[in-house]
């Protein structure tokens, strides 16, 4: 009886250890893709899947386009980024399409903010850990109006052609 609850104590410590190293390395991509944002490296922060079982289907992202204007904006009002800080995260979305919200504090050269992020995690082939998949970074902003990078809106189904009965 001892021995189970023993048993039982340490499964519980692991699960603890196990769940907080995952986070934190997760916490770690999602900060990467941040900076990579800032810096308008798009292929790295915008990162393509590829076909794979395991692979969700990809979710509407923003395009080089917005990530170019977005991060040349960002330095125009603020300078260059210094550090970005995750206040919390949560997940949503099933087992192989998880999408993950970040509250966060971004320190810029002439200011200081906070901000939010969303992304789709993608599992990976030669880690353990996903990657994080940038589909959104908001920049709250006062003064000037927050600055959003927003993913590219999926197009409208188009009407059906109808096709006239014949006689």
């Amino acid at each position: 009886m001892v021995l189970s609850f023993v048993g039982l104590i340490v499964q519980a410590l692991t699960y603890e250890a196990l769940s907080e190293w995952v986070l934190k390395d997760i916490g770690r991509n999602m900060k990467a893709s941040m900076q990579s944002a800032f810096a308008n490296e798009y292929s790295k922060c915008v990162i393509a899947l590829t076909q794979n079982p395991l692979v969700p289907v990809a979710r509407a992202a923003p395009t080089a386009q917005q990530l170019e204007v977005f991060s040349s904006l960002a330095k125009q009002r603020y300078g260059e980024i210094r550090d970005i800080s995750i206040i919390s995260q949560v997940g949503d979305g099933g087992m192989f399409d998880v999408a993950m919200t970040a509250a966060i504090t971004l320190r810029f050269a002439n200011r200081e903010t906070t901000g939010s992020a969303v992304f789709q995690l993608i599992p990976q082939s030669d880690q353990w850990i996903p990657a994080a998949r940038l589909l959104e970074l908001t920049v709250d902003d006062s003064t000037l109006g927050d600055l959003v990078l927003g993913p590219t809106p999926l197009p409208a189904p188009t009407p059906a052609t109808t096709i006239p009965a014949l006689p």
